[in-house]
């Protein structure tokens, strides 16, 4: 794996412990609970803006457990 990726990856690492990085997370799920009930949608537009909204949100509360998936598997193929 180059440097940068590394440094990348280790950067990446060091924002997932902050406490900022946590309390966005928290905010987040309770942000995602809210998305998800479905008596609040209008009509059809609206079901398509809360989706778009879910994956926004799926992508913020899941970026760690990509980011540590994504640097084993690339750990995995240096090692090879």
């Amino acid at each position: 794996m180059d440097k940068n990726l590394r440094d990348y990856y280790e950067e990446a690492f060091s924002m997932f412990v902050t406490q900022g990085w946590i309390d966005l997370v928290e905010d987040m799920k309770a942000l995602q609970s809210e998305v998800t009930k479905i008596e609040n949608i209008k009509d059809e537009k609206d079901l398509w803006f809360r989706r778009g909204q879910l994956d926004i949100l799926d992508l913020i509360i899941n970026r760690k457990q990509m980011c540590e998936k994504v640097f084993e598997e690339l750990q995995n193929e240096t090692n090879l």
